[in-house]
C-alpha cells in the first residue's frame, strides 16, 4: 500500500489515507479529509508507516476527474447514452475496476461533484472537491481497486489521461435535464430574477458534496423562500425543483420533503425584495 501511494506521489497526484477496508478519510492521521492530501514523500511514508493497510485516497479536480460507474447496470445506461449521441467515442484513459463498477480518468473539466448525470442512476462525477479510491486499496470484503492492465486493453495508470469525449461532457448539459428549470411548468409568479435565481440554487445544491447536501437544499429552500415571499417566484414551482435535483443527488423524498419544508418557511418569514 506504502509503494502505490509513494507512487502515485511521484506522479503528481496527491493522495492521503483512508480507513483499512473502508472509503472515508483515516480521521487520526488526515483530520481534514481530502484537504490534507499531499505529494509530499516524507509525509505519505509516515502516515502509511502509522497504518501500513490504511486504504488510498486520491484528490480529483487537480491532475483528472473521474467518470464514475456503479456497476453493470450503470454502464448499460451509459453505453445507451453514447449510441444515441454523434461523438461516441470510447474513454480512453487510465482505467480503475472498482468492487462495483469502474473509475476512468479524464482530462481536468473545472466540474465539481456530481451524481446520477443526465439522470442515469450510478453515472457520477469526481470533480473540484472529491476523490475516488485508489489501488491497491481493498475492501472489507476482500474486494479490491485495481487498475485494467495485462490484456490487449491495457488502461493502468501510465496511460496518458486525455479529455473526455464531448459525448460524456453532454451528460452535464443533456437537452433536457431532469430536475432543471427547463422542464418545470411556467408560472405567472415567477420573474426574470426569480428564475435567474431558482436556477443558480439548483445548480449549488446539484454539484453539492457529500455530506453536505441536506445542509445545501436546507440553504437553498430558504433563500427562495425568501424570494417566493417577495412574489419573485411561485411556492409550488420552487418545492417540484428543489424535490427533483434533491432526488438526483441522492437523498430521499422524506429528507427532500422535511427539509424543503424547514428552509422554505424559514425563508417566507424573511421576504427579500428585489428592488
Amino acid at each position: 500500500m506504502l509503494d502505490a501511494a509513494l507512487d502515485y506521489a511521484a506522479r503528481g497526484w496527491p493522495v492521503f489515507p483512508l480507513n483499512p477496508g473502508g472509503k472515508s478519510p483515516l480521521g487520526r492521521l488526515a483530520p481534514h479529509g481530502l484537504k490534507d492530501a499531499t505529494t509530499d514523500a516524507d509525509r505519505v511514508r509516515a502516515w502509511w508507516t502509522v497504518e501500513p493497510v490504511a486504504n488510498i485516497g486520491l484528490l480529483t479536480g487537480v491532475h483528472f476527474d473521474v467518470l464514475d460507474i456503479d456497476g453493470p447496470d450503470a454502464l448499460d445506461r451509459l453505453e445507451t447514452w453514447s449510441e444515441s449521441n454523434p461523438d461516441g467515442n470510447d474513454v480512453e484513459g487510465p482505467t480503475v475496476a472498482t468492487p462495483r463498477g469502474w473509475h476512468c480518468y479524464v482530462e481536468v473539466t473545472g466540474r465539481g461533484n456530481a451524481v446520477n448525470l443526465a439522470g442515469l442512476a450510478g453515472v457520477d462525477w469526481r470533480g473540484r472537491g472529491g476523490y475516488v479510491v485508489a489501488p491497491q486499496s481493498v475492501r472489507e470484503d476482500s474486494a479490491t481497486w485495481t487498475w485494467i492492465t495485462g490484456t490487449p486493453l491495457d488502461l493502468g495508470p501510465d496511460t496518458p489521461i486525455v479529455p473526455a469525449p464531448e459525448w460524456v461532457l453532454s451528460l452535464f448539459n443533456p437537452s433536457k435535464p431532469r430536475g432543471s428549470p427547463a422542464t418545470l411548468p411556467r408560472h405567472a409568479g415567477r420573474t426574470g430574477y426569480g428564475a435567474a435565481a431558482l436556477e443558480r440554487e439548483l445548480g449549488r445544491l446539484a454539484l453539492a458534496t457529500e455530506g453536505t447536501r441536506n445542509q445545501q437544499l436546507n440553504a437553498s429552500a430558504h433563500s427562495l423562500g425568501q424570494l417566493v415571499a417577495a412574489e419573485q417566484l411561485d411556492a409550488k414551482e420552487v418545492v417540484v425543483a428543489l424535490l427533483a435535483v434533491g432526488r438526483q443527488i441522492g437523498l430521499t423524498d422524506q429528507e427532500c420533503e422535511r427539509t424543503i419544508e424547514s428552509g422554505m418557511r424559514a425563508g417566507i418569514r424573511r421576504p427579500r425584495w428585489v428592488a
